[in-house]
């Protein structure tokens, strides 16, 4: 695997760097999608056809999508819709040692259902966290949600090794709770979560590894972030890559 440096040139050469407008757009506006695959490599395929997709394979349709550009998670580096590119049939989100970073979010929300992502990480620097999360519609580009939820399915933190993968979640109460793994990261991997009226569920690869019954309840929208936290940290870079999204109707039964 090609690292740093001579990665960016590999990648960028190959790649459209994604140029949708910012945060000011409105969310929630987006339909379902009726070109879904309903089984890539690694998707349950026990939770049939997706009711929205996306495999990046083309630059993102800015009915579906919009590419933060804003400050960066605390208001520390910046989100810029150049740090974010499309090829190779993948989403790459590159964070520079300078705080220079990318994030995009789904326009198309909903309160219920399941959402599942496959992701393979870099090593690079710990500053750097991916996350893959579900974020109320009022949300995105900040720092907290408008109503306190959140559910970050796959979340690194201070890890440049990437190797232990958490699911992190917030519910309206003020509740929090969360599970640490062990995983090789730079693999490909799946990271789904359900969320239903009587809780919510995480998976890897398939295979359950946190249970909750604390839902959320607001229309939530699948965020891809690679987030800067640089204080007494490592500040090199970092990349994150995504081959697919994929996001399904409440089940029927949980």
């Amino acid at each position: 695997m090609t690292w740093r440096p001579a990665l960016r040139t590999a990648v960028a050469g190959m790649m459209t760097v994604l140029t949708l407008g910012g945060l000011t757009a409105a969310r929630g506006d987006a339909v379902a999608r009726d070109d879904c695959t309903a089984t890539p490599e690694g998707a349950k395929a026990e939770w049939g056809a997706p009711i929205w997709c996306e495999d990046f394979e083309d630059q993102l349709d800015r009915s579906d999508w919009w590419v933060y550009d804003s400050a960066g998670h605390a208001g520390k580096g910046r989100r810029l819709p150049g740090q974010a590119f499309i090829g190779d049939g993948a989403l790459y989100l590159y964070g520079t040692a300078e705080g220079d970073t990318a994030g995009i979010s789904t326009r198309y929300v909903q309160s219920h259902g399941r959402w599942e992502a496959r992701i393979r990480l870099y090593k690079g620097a710990g500053s750097y966290h991916p996350v893959a999360l579900l974020w109320p519609q009022q949300g995105g580009g900040g720092v907290d949600s408008a109503t306190g939820e959140e559910i970050a399915f796959l979340e690194v933190i201070d890890d440049p090794e990437r190797r232990r993968p958490n699911l992190f979640m917030k519910t309206p109460e003020g509740g929090k709770e969360g599970v640490s793994g062990q995983l090789d990261m730079t693999e490909y991997h799946t990271y789904a979560v359900e969320n239903t009226p009587e809780g919510v569920v995480g998976y890897i690869d398939g295979q359950e590894w946190f249970r909750s019954s604390n839902p959320t309840q607001s229309p939530m929208a699948a965020c891809l972030q690679l987030d800067w936290f640089p204080d007494g940290k490592d500040r090199g870079d970092a990349w994150m890559e995504v081959d697919w999204l994929r996001i399904y109707p409440k089940p029927t039964t949980s």
